[in-house]
């Protein structure tokens, strides 16, 4: 079996598991996850297939963004490590969030934990020119980061942009 079908088993035994438990209990999920995994900012969080969620200031306000991003982490930038590519998956549809989550699960554990950027690179090349490739300047970044493990990475993902911003 392919590490994408595994990631598909995943996504939907996580989906079929979970969907009842999660709408009553995801406010105080939530709140456990700003306790428990927020911490100072630092270079580590913009590593390769970290999940991390902030708050956002764009250098350039007249684009679109997101205040309060959760991230998918594709790395630094390769011409300007001042700032990283991420997919903010905030902005997919819930069962492609959820996949995005699983795949990149599935691909830390097949790792050991460390992706570099040629692990992500297809990522890269699959949502060139979508709106959720997003480029973030790491001074715009909040001093505090709440980076998830990658064990809660399907549960995190499968929350809404509304559930985050409580």
């Amino acid at each position: 079996m392919g590490i994408l079908d595994k990631a598909v088993k995943r996504a939907k035994q996580f989906v079929k598991d979970t969907k009842k438990t999660l709408k009553a209990t995801k406010r105080s999920i939530i709140k456990d996850f700003k306790r428990k995994y927020t911490d100072k900012k630092q270079p580590s969080n913009f590593k390769p297939g970290k999940m991390i969620t902030f708050q956002y200031d764009a250098i350039d306000d007249t684009k679109k963004f997101d205040k309060n991003p959760l991230v998918m982490s594709l790395g630094l930038a390769k011409d300007n490590k001042k700032h990283f590519y991420g997919i903010n998956i905030h902005w997919m549809p819930k069962n492609q969030r959820i996949l995005l989550a699983s795949l990149l699960t599935e691909m830390l554990d097949k790792k050991g934990g460390e992706l570099d950027y040629n692990d992500v690179k297809p990522l890269l090349k699959k949502f060139e020119k979508s709106p959720i490739l997003r480029r973030y300047a790491i001074r715009g970044v909040s001093p505090k980061v709440i980076e998830m493990p990658s064990e809660v990475y399907l549960r995190a993902a499968s929350f809404d942009f509304a559930d985050w911003s409580q």
